[in-house]
């Protein structure tokens, strides 16, 4: 503060000596020049006329404004919502197609355990088949050894149908 008070009082020193003219001789100009502006202003009349209308002008600007910024943020809310919805819909397909593939996964994996062991079993059941078919054969070789036990088909003869026992084999 003491420093402007110091630069206030020289300003003041240096305004004096240069001043182009006497202080009255200044302000008798100063006066002249008020006396033509107030001449040139618009009357009272019409000053307040002037300003109702830049006042009413800047009224319907600020009311126009306010109305566009009411629309926008209910576009934006109605965006945001519709936004919203889009992505709980997005988000429960999702978790449903999820929930459907794993679904099929295990039915398909659930069919494929069973089929497996169904081939299982069924070749089981042909192997068994098969033992008791040589059992059975082997058997009556053995029950009955008088006789000459040179057959004219194959072990298996669906297997091979056109195998020829080298044993029974006709002499050319």
């Amino acid at each position: 503060m003491n420093n402007f008070l110091k630069g206030l009082l020289v300003g003041a020193g240096v305004g004096l000596l240069v001043a182009p003219m006497r202080g009255q001789d200044m302000r008798n100009l100063v006066a002249q020049r008020f006396s033509e502006l107030r001449g040139s202003l618009p009357e009272n009349s019409q000053l307040n006329q002037y300003t109702q209308q830049v006042t009413n002008t800047v009224s319907q600007g600020a009311s126009s404004l306010k109305d566009y910024a009411q629309q926008a943020a209910s576009t934006v809310k109605s965006s945001a919502s519709n936004l919203s919805d889009i992505a709980q819909n997005a988000a429960s397909t999702t978790k449903q197609t999820g929930q459907d593939v794993a679904n099929t996964t295990k039915q398909a994996s659930q069919d494929a355990a069973s089929t497996a062991k169904q081939t299982a079993q069924d070749a089981a059941n042909t192997a068994k088949q098969t033992a008791a078919n040589a059992k059975s054969n082997t058997s009556t070789s053995t029950t009955n050894p008088t006789t000459n036990n040179t057959s004219t088909s194959a072990p298996f003869p669906s297997a091979y149908p056109e195998y020829v026992n080298p044993e029974t084999k006709p002499n050319l």
